[in-house]
């Protein structure tokens, strides 16, 4: 028997999986590792009208988060690491090895694919050898043939060639003995069965929930996976929702079922969040549609006459409706918060401009502008 809950019961649930219930919840380095180690993955993009996209996210959840301020936990502690996933994502570091394989076509750069492609004799005598065997090093491989490293010395062909599959993914680090590595095929620590499993759960900790459909935003990247849902509905792992007046059907992972069916809490003092373009939240934009009552495209790619808004604009999130849409750029040079567009869903009251003004005062101060610009009409 599937469950049906409201759209508000959805919209709650959503936000508090995303922390965004209620914004700015969290502070300082442990708020940014909450965040990562929550969501799991945040998707990475370098246009940098407002702070990039992980900026943000975390700008929404953290308490006087300024631009960059992940950058030690990515780079510095590096509990972090950049990787493609959904897309160019960061991840916790502990994730790296259930998505290094599904870099292969990202980081097979020309120098790489020609090695491969010249030794490829070579190379697919060693993952034979491997599937047969197990694990090896090196010192395993008889090839005697000498080529250049990336160092610009020789080296035995089979050493390289190890190291060159295990960059692109096609190999893991099993095991180490001083300098020695033992490599191994990543379908051997988690089977592809397995692994489809783990993304399709990873996927829904990143958002909440997502449509049955596995269609949109928020499954891309993972392909052929009707199945491996259905094996995990058949093990009772993931749930199906329905949400009253809503399109689709959802999956939730069963942990959560009782989090979505709470009755709806009234949020007494609502507060405004901007929300990033590539927001997990956001993901899912038929979702968003579905659920929120709120249709958003990403135009940056539109062309400007063929826009319905603007070139970078921010979801406007407040208690539980995005009730709006803004278009905010930091102008470097007069060092200026710069509104170039503000759209409304419906009608605001007076309270709801008063709480808009302040989450634009905070905004500001998370771009640390000394002053905030709005287009005339407003």
């Amino acid at each position: 028997m599937i469950t049906v809950i409201s759209k508000q019961q959805a919209r709650q649930f959503l936000l508090k999986k995303q922390l965004l219930l209620t914004p700015k919840s969290l502070s300082g380095p442990e708020g940014i590792e909450e965040v990562f180690n929550t969501l799991r993955v945040i998707q990475y993009d370098p246009l940098n009208p407002c702070g990039r996209n992980p900026d943000l996210v975390l700008q929404s959840r953290i308490k006087d988060y300024h631009p960059n301020d992940y950058y030690n936990w990515l780079y510095t502690q590096k509990k972090g690491i950049e990787v493609y996933d959904k897309e160019l994502c960061i991840i916790p570091i502990e994730d790296l090895d259930l998505v290094s394989h599904r870099q292969l076509k990202a980081q097979l750069d020309k120098n790489r694919k020609a090695f491969l492609k010249k030794h490829s004799i070579e190379v697919s005598s060693i993952l034979e050898q491997i599937k047969k065997s197990g694990p090896l090093t090196s010192s395993d491989i008889k090839f005697q043939k000498q080529v250049i490293s990336g160092w610009g010395s020789t080296a035995l062909v089979g050493r390289i060639a190890l190291e060159q599959l295990w960059k692109i993914g096609q190999l893991i680090v099993v095991n180490r003995e001083g300098m020695k590595k033992y490599y191994d095929l990543p379908e051997k620590i988690n089977p592809p069965t397995k692994l489809a499993k783990i993304h399709i759960l990873r996927r829904l900790k990143s958002v909440g929930m997502l449509p049955k459909t596995t269609t949109g935003g928020g499954w891309q990247g993972l392909s052929g996976i009707s199945k491996f849902i259905n094996a995990l509905i058949k093990e009772k792992v993931i749930l199906e929702i329905k949400v009253k007046d809503a399109k689709l059907t959802y999956l939730i992972i069963k942990e959560d079922y009782e989090l979505i069916t709470k009755p709806v809490k009234k949020i007494i003092f609502p507060q405004v969040s901007f929300i990033a373009p590539l927001d997990n939240l956001i993901w899912d934009r038929k979702l968003i549609e579905d659920i929120f009552d709120f249709h958003y495209r990403w135009e940056v790619y539109t062309p400007q006459i063929k826009r319905q808004f603007g070139y970078y604009v921010l979801p406007i999130l407040y208690g539980d409706e995005l009730i709006g849409r803004f278009e905010p750029v930091k102008n470097s040079k007069t060092n200026t918060l710069e509104i170039r567009g503000l759209w409304f869903e419906r009608k605001w009251t007076k309270n709801e401009h008063e709480i808009y003004k302040k989450a634009l005062a905070v905004f500001s101060s998370y771009l640390q502008t000394n002053k905030t610009t709005l287009p005339q009409s407003l």
